[in-house]
């Protein structure tokens, strides 16, 4: 669908500090040429799936040379007409003998339907082959007493642990039937936009709509991977986790190309792909759906240097993107490009692009350029905080985040504004440091607003402490979500705390028609929503 250019009003209200530079102020009036966006839509009913998945965009018939050492499924006895119980151990056999007699060239088919099975474990250079239209399936939940799923479980359907050069493929599907391993949402249906925006109203709707699992014991991913070199994930297709899809841990060497992630979007932390200090990723040409963050990098257990994600289409009930928010160790060299990120028909979650360090991580050189996003709630999210957890990391020290670039963005349909925020400390301020945002251009999804501004000292920066995104960058946590305070923002486009050369060409920002916010607090300091220690350019 081809969006019409618009004629924006932008109105800013600068005023002048001695702390602060810029450039552009007043009201200005242009035009933003949206590009083509597509537009999902969800399935009937509770809406909990993409309805219209692209697989034949990202599906291929997989070819394979002759030079593998194959090893059938079947041929060990596995069937779609076995147990769980029966094919796991089939299974893995087959994976055992092409690990032992393959020489690194072991390859394993699974086809002709759909194959229920306990937990696998991978061995070195073996090939997981998956044919299209079959599938490795985790046996239903009710099926087997609690002794037997810790006998059958392993907290994955594919686990790899110290084991080097494999890879799964084959246009096929890994299915963790997580709606099954989950219990009922306390409001199923579909969680239309609000027809008048409140951030509280937004933030308790959709938690309303969590599935939860049955048992924290029994949650699983479809693939674990930790300390493993040299991966490939390729031509697949991962279905229903019910807990985060795939979890690469201290690894290093993930190629991922050409994955479809369709999940359940209502079960809970049921992230895409989970970077966790491991190193020399690339994602690419890969479609995610998912209710909570799609693709995501934490260093809770070690670096992450150099990672690249581009060609990706991101549904997302929580953040498209996002470096956190286990951060105890330092993330460097990171590039996302040429993506689009969306939430189809229903109210999004929370950040388009986020980036953050609150356990103590030194988070640099990251590029963000040429994303489009449609109906997301915010573009832009870029957090330091002084959490300092241990459990994640954190060895007490306060991180850093200096050196992010966002170029070339274009966000339609939002409801709150970007940020970036810097943290006091123990008497000391934390800026987020060098900041580049150029050509952001962003358009608010029209409706009404029922907002509550704080008018106090300091309570926009309370949570600084306390978990990170967009929707508490004005939180007040008490007790329960219901008891707890959400306060919005005092700006509708960009709002600056703690923060040291920001810089701001070509941001903007299309408000509501009925708002009456400025665009940004940049130039203005008082103790509320002041920037301390430094210099912001904006040309608005």
């Amino acid at each position: 669908m081809k969006i019409k250019s618009v004629a924006l009003t932008l109105a800013a209200v600068l005023t002048c500090s001695v702390s602060v530079t810029f450039a552009g102020c007043g009201e200005k009036t242009t035009e933003i040429d949206f590009p083509e966006m597509k537009e999902y839509s969800l399935t009937d009913g509770d809406g909990a799936h993409v309805a219209d998945v692209p697989y034949d965009e990202y599906l291929q018939v997989a070819a394979f040379t002759d030079d593998l050492y194959w090893v059938s499924a079947k041929d060990f006895g596995a069937s779609p007409d076995k147990s769980a119980k029966e094919n796991t151990a089939l299974l893995q056999a087959a994976i055992d003998e092409a690990s032992a007699n393959g020489d690194g060239r072991g390859a394993v088919e699974v086809s002709g339907g759909v194959y229920y099975t306990g937990t696998l474990y991978m061995k070195s250079g073996v090939t997981l082959c998956i044919a299209e239209g079959s599938a490795l399936k985790l046996p239903d939940y009710d099926e087997y007493t609690a002794a037997e799923k810790r006998q059958l479980l392993d907290g994955a359907l594919i686990r790899a642990e110290g084991v080097d050069d494999w890879s799964i493929v084959g246009a096929g599907k890994l299915d963790g039937n997580g709606t099954d391993y989950t219990k009922e949402s306390e409001n199923p249906t579909k969680n239309l936009p609000q027809e008048t925006f409140n951030l509280k109203e937004k933030v308790l709707s959709y938690r309303a709509r969590i599935r939860e699992r049955k048992s924290e014991e029994f949650g699983c991913n479809l693939i674990y991977a930790r300390d493993c070199q040299n991966v490939s994930l390729y031509n697949l297709v991962l279905y229903e986790p019910s807990t985060w899809t795939v979890k690469f841990e201290l690894c290093d060497g993930v190629e991922i190309s050409d994955v479809v992630i369709d999940n359940n979007i209502y079960v809970a932390n049921s992230d895409g792909f989970d970077i966790c200090g491991t190193s020399n990723v690339n994602i690419e040409h890969c479609f995610i759906a998912t209710g909570d963050d799609g693709i995501v990098l934490k260093s809770n257990v070690g670096e992450i240097e150099n990672v690249t994600v581009s060609d990706c289409e991101i549904m997302s009930l929580a953040n498209n993107f996002k470096i956190g928010t286990e951060t105890g160790y330092d993330v460097k060299n990171v590039t996302v490009s040429d993506c689009y990120f969306f939430c189809a028909e229903i109210a999004g979650g929370y950040s388009g692009i986020a980036i953050e360090s609150v356990d103590g991580a030194n988070v640099s050189d990251v590029t963000v350029s040429d994303i489009v996003m449609n109906n997301v709630p915010s573009a832009i999210l870029i957090w330091l905080g002084c959490r300092l957890d241990e459990d994640k990391g954190s060895d007490g020290t306060m991180g850093s985040i200096d050196g992010v670039t966002i170029s070339n963005v274009y966000a339609k349909d939002v409801d709150i504004a970007s940020a970036v925020v810097g943290c006091d400390y123990k008497n000391t301020v934390y800026p987020v440091k060098n900041v580049t945002l150029d050509n952001i251009n962003i358009a608010y999804r029209e409706c009404g607003e029922d907002l509550d501004i704080y008018n106090g000292n300091d309570v926009l920066h309370a949570n600084m402490d306390g978990y990170p995104e967009i929707t508490r960058v004005s939180h007040s946590y008490f007790i329960s979500h219901e008891l707890s305070a959400y306060h919005d923002m005092p700006v509708y486009g960009l709002y600056l705390y703690n923060v040291e050369n920001v810089q701001a060409t070509s941001f903007r920002v299309a408000p509501r028609s009925v708002n009456t916010r400025p665009l940004t607090n940049a130039g203005t300091f008082d103790e509320r929503d002041g920037i301390v220690n430094s210099s912001v350019s904006t040309d608005f």
